[in-house]
């Protein structure tokens, strides 16, 4: 009888099972068939345990999906990534110049008037990638005011947002 070699652990696997839990999943048959099944159904409460531990303060920015999903990208859509990525870099930036000039507009003293970054910065892009920085920008606007204007209902068990 010809034996299959045995599969790798997916991602996800490596992420939610400590080296403990393999342990244990690896002496399973040689445990004592009268304790097997309790075993294993124990290794798969530790093994859902844990998986629930790890999602529970799992942070989903932007950011960090692009960059996990880059390995996994051909070089076209690598290099689309990188420039969302620069883009969204770009985009706070843009916040950041416009909170000082905002500052310094409340404060009067250091006379920028009607400076905006936002505008500079578009000077700067082609007219494709303004028209992506435009659509970008309302996105990451909506996601801010969703974010800052959802009532706030106390701490939760399981929220990321008091992680």
């Amino acid at each position: 009888m010809e034996q299959n070699p045995p599969k790798p652990m997916t991602p996800f696997d490596n992420l939610v099972t400590p080296p403990f839990l393999y342990t244990l999943k690896l002496m399973l048959p040689y445990t004592p068939p009268s304790v097997q099944r309790f075993f294993g159904i124990y290794i798969k409460f530790l093994e859902l345990r844990h998986t629930m531990e790890y999602f529970q303060g799992f942070s989903s920015s932007p950011a960090n999906i692009l960059e996990g999903l880059k390995p996994y990208m051909g070089p076209a859509e690598k290099e689309m990534m990188e420039q969302m990525s620069s883009m969204m870099n770009m985009m706070e930036m843009v916040r950041g110049m416009q909170s000082m000039s905002d500052d310094a507009s409340d404060s009067s003293s250091q006379g920028f008037g009607s400076f905006n970054p936002m505008d500079m910065m578009k000077g700067m892009l082609s007219p494709e990638q303004q028209e992506m920085f435009e659509m970008y920008n309302t996105m990451f606007e909506q996601e801010f005011e969703n974010e800052n204007n959802s009532p706030d209902t106390g701490s939760q068990k399981g929220d990321t947002k008091n992680e």
